[in-house]
């Protein structure tokens, strides 16, 4: 149902929420509350619009910034090869770009291309996060965090005040009407969004301390429960470097500098590795399933093995029959040596073999020729009884009395 919505309502969409929550509550709670254009209310919501500001800033760069085109002319350095019992496949390629996947890229079929080390496709910035915009997006949804909070915590302490003026008997600083409707408004908005991009917050910085996108963590996974099965070798995950060095892999090499806006540095091509990993792995990750690799019933390679085993079987059975029939005994047989149809019916072989008949099937001989040829058999005594002979018959005085 969502892939029928244009992206552009949801970025619209995403833009008037936020615009709502952050100059609603500011116009129509806090700017009365703290007395108007009033230094006091400066010192309390400048920080605010600060955190707003940049909440827009870093979702523009996220909607706008590229997320990583793949090079039409890259190829992997490492020839790698193929071993479908260790879930190694060779090189990954995109069947619908028909060109080399680098590693850590991914097919997005909304945007119909593939993208650097892509994460996911997210319709709230109508566009895929990958290396390009990870940053940003990241950025963004925490901001988002620290300034929902941020009017919470004014919510909270402009509830405390009117409880406290309540308490007071300070009647005229009661709230209108207007005032209570944006105040739970707010407040339910507010709320409502921080919980929710706050366990996008939690899981992505969870990600980024793996250094894995989201598709890797399914990947990885995936690859671990393989291992516990047994069905191939420990592998190591490649790109988990250390914590410290995973974040930086992101949000750049200056802790400083992790919250402002700045491009990633590296190629989205070229990863630093782990000590143990294996160089070519980074070319085949993740490894299949062995069982996987195993042509489909419904897969043209499997229909082709069964095509081939079908003429082999025939060409063999061909050859069988041909040796069979050029087999020479001394003797020549023609169709004269065998009896005709007429003979064998009158030979004592086909009596016996119509008697055997007739005991199964209850039709003499006889009668089975005649339905064959489509006569009627003529029986030698007619047994049958007139139907006028079944009718009652009167006597004469009732027939008199008629």
């Amino acid at each position: 149902m969502l892939e029928s919505i244009p992206g552009k309502v949801f970025v619209v969409g995403v833009v008037l929420l936020i615009a709502m929550i952050a100059y609603s509550s500011q116009l129509m709670v806090f700017g009365p509350a703290l007395g108007g254009l009033t230094l006091k209310a400066f010192w309390f919501l400048a920080p605010l619009n600060v955190l707003v500001a940049m909440v827009f800033y870093n979702y523009y760069l996220a909607v706008t910034t590229d997320p990583g085109k793949v090079p039409s002319d890259w190829v992997p350095a490492v020839v790698i090869k193929e071993n479908k019992q260790l879930g190694i496949t060779g090189p990954r390629v995109c069947k619908a770009c028909n060109i080399y996947k680098p590693p850590r890229s991914h097919h997005c079929r909304y945007c119909k291309r593939c993208v650097l080390k892509m994460d996911h496709h997210c319709p709230w910035i109508d566009n895929c996060v990958g290396h390009g915009n990870y940053p940003h997006f990241m950025r963004f949804v925490i901001y988002v965090d620290f300034a929902c909070s941020y009017v919470v915590g004014l919510l909270i302490w402009r509830v405390r005040t009117i409880l406290d003026s309540m308490r007071h008997f300070q009647f005229d600083a009661d709230p209108n009407t207007s005032e209570i409707v944006f105040m739970v408004l707010n407040f339910v908005l507010a709320f409502v969004v921080l919980f929710c991009v706050g366990i996008l917050s939690v899981y992505h910085l969870y990600c980024i301390a793996k250094n894995q996108s989201t598709i890797e963590g399914w990947e990885r996974g995936k690859v671990e429960k393989l291992v516990r099965r047994s069905k191939i070798p420990p592998v190591v995950y490649p790109f988990d470097i250390s914590i410290y060095k995973n974040i930086c892999s992101v949000f750049g090499n200056n802790p400083f500098l992790w919250l402002w806006p700045q491009t990633p540095k590296s190629n989205g091509i070229d990863f630093a590795l782990c000590n143990d990993a294996d160089p070519a792995v980074v070319f085949y990750w993740p490894p299949r399933d062995p069982d996987d690799l195993r042509p489909s019933i419904f897969s043209i390679q499997y229909k082709r093995q069964q095509e081939k085993k079908y003429r082999q079987s025939t060409n063999q059975e061909v050859e069988d029959s041909v040796s069979d029939d050029y087999y020479d005994s001394g003797s020549f047989a023609s169709d004269s040596d065998y009896p005709s149809d007429d003979e064998y019916r009158g030979s004592r072989h086909s009596q016996q073999l119509e008697e055997s008949l007739y005991g199964l099937s209850g039709i003499s001989p006889h009668e089975n020729a005649y339905q064959r040829r489509g006569w009627e058999s003529e029986p030698e005594d007619d047994d049958s009884v007139p139907l006028a002979n079944l009718m009652p018959r009167k006597s004469p005085k009732e027939s008199k009395d008629d």
